[in-house]
């Protein structure tokens, strides 16, 4: 109680001087999308969590499936998540790893990337004898 207090006289004390106080900040909305690949019988799905904070989206995490996987046969996804600004690419997050259908991908969480730029997040699945791109809009 006495913190809102100490805030609403901030804040009148700010009007009255002809000044503006920024907003409490707010909790940022995840946003989750999901894309799919196939070649054949194989097929790759890329599920990307990020949230817009402020002028940047924030990458929370990742993760994928993928298959099938013949006997103990393990495949491959790479994950690149990068951003477009003019002619220029940027990589902010690239991982390679095996698999075998399920991979989790944990985002350091200066995992950035501008709100004004055009994003993406692209996995990479192969099996050792077909692959494929799932690739999601980061926006």
């Amino acid at each position: 109680m006495k913190t809102a207090v100490q805030a609403g006289l901030v804040a009148l004390g700010a009007l009255l001087a002809g000044t503006t106080v920024p907003a409490t900040a707010e909790a940022a909305a995840t946003i989750q999308r999901t894309a799919l690949c196939h070649a054949g019988d194989f097929s790759g799905r890329l599920t990307l969590r990020y949230e817009a904070v402020g002028f940047d989206y924030r990458v929370v995490g990742g993760y994928t499936t993928s298959g099938p996987y013949i006997g103990d046969v393990a495949g491959k996804v790479s994950l690149r998540i990068s951003y477009r600004t003019g002619s220029t690419t940027h990589t902010v997050y690239s991982q390679s790893s095996s698999t075998t259908g399920n991979t989790n991908f944990a985002m350091p969480t200066t995992t950035t990337l501008p709100a004004t730029a055009m994003g993406t997040a692209a996995a990479t699945f192969d099996n050792g004898s077909a692959s494929c791109t799932a690739t999601v809009p980061i926006s």
